[in-house]
């Protein structure tokens, strides 16, 4: 099973727990002490997630927000509607929750009162679980649950492992691509790392212009080298799309990577507009590296404490001679190594 179709099973999944938890709160809050009929509410949001993810997907993307979820909201519950109507159709004696126990027709369903006030509930409980989802997909899933779950009220250290890009050429390419043309480049990029991003269970810290930093737990990056890997998938990606870049663009992109790891402060920072920030020597130190890659000419430099704690990492990987790197504010120097790839992981 590949990364990306766990990530629509996971959201399928998604969809249906949230649409089961607000149409069990609907039904508290309005006293209704009859049937539930919770086994209906989950097949709707496994529906309502089936019909967002692969069917209207992308279809809204280039709307303003309100517009895409109303977008989405309108044509869920006509394909809802519709379900019923041929359902109805296939077995004209079938009972539907909420209309008195007694066989329906398509005719009659739109003659009953119980019908719309069906509707209204549905189209209540499948607009929640739709804004909750998005919402969680543009705050970042770390930073929708940190926010939510208060996680990051108060600044936490924690071992994390951080990754970032840089584009090569970047100044001369936004001038010869022109403001929009090369805000539709770095969004096609991005899109391109999407699975390579999910295989490798990596996190999107944020994206800053034509840089993306990700991150992972100590854990998480360390497990089959998961640090080590994203990069050259991201690159591979690109490789297998670089004709479609190529025609449309003019250009393949290249990036160069520095990676590091160790203790770091999370918090949430602001007040009119919160996000949630790293900080600490981790963030300082890969920033350097990044800086170092052009003068070494080095695709991915990795930091050696780093690489002393990822497991056999000479199976799969070539690493250059070991470079010392000074590091303003730190009283030690730091020692780094070019990566390179000699076999994809398994």
């Amino acid at each position: 099973m590949t990364a990306i179709t766990r990530y629509k099973l996971r959201k399928l999944l998604k969809y249906g727990l949230i649409t089961l938890a607000v149409a069990w709160m609907l039904t508290l809050f309005s006293g209704d002490r009859g049937r539930t009929y919770f086994g209906a509410w989950s097949l709707l949001g496994l529906w309502t997630g089936v019909l967002e993810e692969f069917f209207l997907g992308r279809r809204f993307r280039a709307l303003a927000i309100p517009l895409q979820i109303l977008g989405k909201v309108l044509l869920v519950n006509l394909f809802t509607v519709l379900l019923l109507s041929l359902a109805l159709i296939a077995e004209p004696d079938v009972l539907l929750p909420g209309f008195d126990d007694q066989p329906l027709h398509v005719g009659g369903l739109f003659a009953q009162a119980s019908f719309y006030r069906m509707a209204l509930r549905v189209a209540v409980v499948s607009s929640i679980a739709i804004v909750v989802v998005q919402l969680e997909e543009l705050m970042g899933r770390r930073m929708f649950l940190g926010l939510l779950l208060g996680r990051y009220d108060r600044p936490t250290a924690e071992e994390r492992i951080v990754l970032t890009m840089d584009l090569v050429g970047s100044t001369a390419l936004a001038e010869r691509l022109g403001d929009l043309h090369y805000y539709r480049f770095l969004n096609t990029t991005y899109s391109l790392m999407t699975d390579a991003l999910l295989r490798n269970e990596a996190d999107i810290h944020k994206y800053i212009g034509d840089e993306v930093i990700f991150t992972w737990p100590m854990r998480t990056g360390l497990r089959e080298a998961n640090c080590l890997d994203l990069y050259f998938d991201i690159q591979d990606r690109i490789q297998d799309h670089a004709a479609e870049l190529e025609q449309e663009f003019g250009v393949v992109p290249e990036y160069r990577g520095a990676l590091h790891g160790g203790r770091l402060i999370s918090a949430q920072i602001g007040h009119i507009k919160r996000a949630i920030d790293f900080s600490g020597d981790v963030m300082n130190t890969v920033s350097r590296m990044l800086g170092l890659c052009k003068s070494m000419k080095a695709r991915l430099l990795v930091s050696s404490g780093l690489l002393e704690r990822i497991p056999d990492p000479g199976s799969r990987f070539r690493f250059g001679e070991e470079q010392v790197m000074p590091v303003r504010g730190r009283k030690r120097e730091l020692s780094v190594r070019s990566v390179d790839r000699i076999a994809p992981e398994p």
